[in-house]
């Protein structure tokens, strides 16, 4: 068979992972996870992980931490608004959400275990940002057992 014949072949998936949080980068990458589950015929993991804040200053300060409920409750709120904006209801794709507690990335690699597919949202936060933050993209590039697919926001 030659070149000109060649027909693509698609790639069944079975399992999409796609982590979102409120920002455009992570929209963009539901969006991309979306698409790539139609044409797959996958299902989606969708996981907002939320963990508590972690401030750092170099003068005392007392600021209370907010409530595990509350920190549950906005990480929901974020994944209703974002499956809204995505329109996944009537996308047709199966998806799940998870809520865990967690370090973004550490959460995101555990559920991808076994995925086809891990899609996260990328910044570009620049490395002075990345170096004390830390970048979620970056673990998961690093650390995922499955192929990692970094999504950047069109603008």
């Amino acid at each position: 068979m030659n070149d000109e014949t060649a027909v693509p072949t698609q790639v069944a998936m079975h399992r999409i992972v796609v982590g979102v949080d409120s920002t455009k980068p992570s929209a963009a990458a539901l969006e991309w996870a979306l698409a790539e589950a139609k044409l797959r015929g996958a299902t989606l993991d969708i996981v907002v992980s939320w963990d508590f804040p972690v401030l750092a200053t170099t003068e005392p300060v007392m600021i209370p931490q907010p409530d595990r409920d509350t920190l549950v409750h906005s990480a929901t709120l974020t994944a209703t608004h974002m499956l809204a904006e995505a329109h996944l209801d009537d996308s047709g794709v199966a998806y799940t959400v998870h809520t865990p507690e967690g370090r973004p990335g550490e959460e995101l690699v555990a559920i991808a275990a076994g995925a086809d597919l891990l899609v996260v949202g990328s910044h570009g936060s620049g490395v002075l940002k990345e170096l004390i933050l830390g970048s979620v993209s970056n673990y998961c590039a690093h650390h995922s057992t499955c192929p990692v697919v970094l999504v950047r926001s069109p603008d």
